[in-house]
């Protein structure tokens, strides 16, 4: 049933306009309604920590001031030099004593400074573990290093989270190929060297040989020194003690 405004006091009373409400300060709710939740007492002030690109940036550039490579390749470009240990200094400029390609920073061939890069921007929150040409395309904005595209995708093919929370899109694999029986004894064997033990009767080792068909197997001693294990000895033990 239509009511005109004023006599339509409940819907009102939901828009929580102040004409409606009530005025009983003996209910629990106008009670707690003024109350302030945070208050100075609760807070604490602490200094921000420093951003982690502004940290990585700052190594970069001192890495690219010291880097040996970096300062041939300066020296190179200042002899108007085409090509550096086959690259190509075409587009590349110095300002500062710092080395640039195409406007991007020169990221020195550190490969634990190249990881920590693209971990900053591959794993941070605003981009949430994006895919390898997003992260690719964010990083060339201002970095450049020789085989940047390779390094990216080693990076995010071996990411753990992108690992588990991504699906697959590779090509499904076929089906696994059952490995033969074999018709004989000892055609099909299976060889391990088992190393790194104590020393007895001046043997340090035991090569394990398995018989597929039957399940038996030879132990034998052996030493597992550089010079003593070689295929050609691997089979005189074979033709010695198995066949």
């Amino acid at each position: 049933m239509y009511q005109s405004d004023k006599q339509n006091i409940k819907i009102d009373a939901l828009t929580r306009w102040a004409d409606f409400v009530s005025r009983d300060f003996d209910n629990e709710r106008i009670q707690y309604q003024r109350i302030t939740i945070l208050t100075l007492n609760w807070m604490k002030i602490t200094d921000l920590e420093k951003n982690n690109d502004q940290l990585i940036y700052k190594q970069i550039l001192e890495t690219n001031e010291i880097d040996e490579n970096c300062t041939l390749l300066r020296e190179a470009i200042a002899r108007d030099e085409a090509q550096c240990k086959d690259i190509k200094l075409k587009n590349c400029q110095v300002q500062n004593e710092i080395l640039y390609k195409d406007s991007q920073l020169w990221v020195s061939f550190n490969e634990l400074l190249q990881m920590n890069l693209i971990r900053e921007i591959h794993d941070q929150s605003l981009i949430d573990h994006s895919e390898i040409l997003r992260t690719v395309k964010i990083i060339k904005r201002n970095y450049y290093w020789s085989f940047r595209r390779k390094t990216i995708d080693w990076y995010i093919q071996n990411c753990y989270v992108c690992q588990r929370s991504k699906t697959s899109r590779n090509k499904s694999n076929d089906l696994l190929q059952s490995l033969f029986i074999s018709e004989q004894w000892w055609q099909n064997i299976v060889m391990n060297f088992i190393i790194n033990l104590f020393d007895s009767y001046d043997y340090n080792a035991i090569l394990t040989v398995i018989c597929r068909l039957l399940k038996e197997r030879h132990y034998i001693s052996c030493i597992t020194d550089d010079e003593d294990i070689t295929v050609k000895k691997t089979a005189e033990m074979l033709l010695q003690w198995v066949y």
